[in-house]
C-alpha cells in the first residue's frame, strides 16, 4: 500500500524535478520569449517614436500654416487700403471733374443769359421804335416819306439805347 507520508526521498526527487524543470524551460522557453519580448518592445517603441514625429510635423505644418495665414491677412488687408485709398483719389477726381464741369456749365449758362438779354433788349429797343414812329405818325396823321422815318428811328434808338445801356 502507497503511504501519503512525507518521505524524503520523494521530496527530493521532487524538487530535483522541478528544478530540472525550470532549467529545462529556462534554457527553452526564456531565450524565445526574450527576443519576443524585445521585438514586441521595439515595434511598440517604434510607434510611440513615429507618433511623436508625427505630432511634431503637425505641430510644424500648423505654426506654417498660422503664419501663411497671418501673410494672407496682412496681404489681404494690404490690398483694401490700397483700394480704400485709390477709391478715395478717384473720389476726389470725380468731385474736380464735376466742379469742373460745373463751372463751365455756370459760365456757359451766364453767357447764354447775357447773350439772351442783349438780344432781348436790342428786339425790346426795335419794337419800341417802331411803336413810337406808328404812334407819331397816327398821332401827327401826315405820312412821313422814308427818309423822315429812318432818321426819327435812329433817334429813338440813341435816346433808347443811351438811357438803356
Amino acid at each position: 500500500m502507497i503511504s501519503l507520508d512525507p518521505n524524503l526521498t520523494t521530496f527530493l526527487i521532487q524538487i530535483a524535478a522541478t528544478i530540472a524543470l525550470f532549467i529545462v524551460a529556462k534554457i527553452f522557453f526564456t531565450k524565445p520569449m526574450k527576443a519576443f519580448m524585445d521585438k514586441r518592445h521595439a515595434f511598440v517603441q517604434g510607434q510611440f517614436d513615429e507618433a511623436e514625429t508625427a505630432k511634431n510635423e503637425a505641430e510644424q505644418l500648423q505654426k506654417a500654416s498660422r503664419l501663411e495665414l497671418m501673410t494672407a491677412k496682412d496681404n489681404a488687408n494690404q490690398i483694401v487700403e490700397a483700394a480704400k485709398g485709390e477709391a478715395d483719389v478717384k473720389q476726389e477726381a470725380i468731385l474736380e471733374q464735376a466742379r469742373v464741369d460745373a463751372e463751365a456749365e455756370m459760365r456757359r449758362a451766364q453767357e447764354d443769359i447775357k447773350r439772351e438779354r442783349q438780344n432781348m433788349l436790342e428786339t425790346t429797343k426795335k419794337e419800341i421804335a417802331e411803336i413810337a414812329t406808328s404812334a407819331t405818325e397816327k398821332l401827327i396823321k401826315k405820312e412821313i416819306d422814308e427818309q423822315v422815318h429812318a432818321d426819327l428811328f435812329a433817334e429813338f434808338v440813341g435816346l433808347v439805347g443811351g438811357s438803356n445801356e
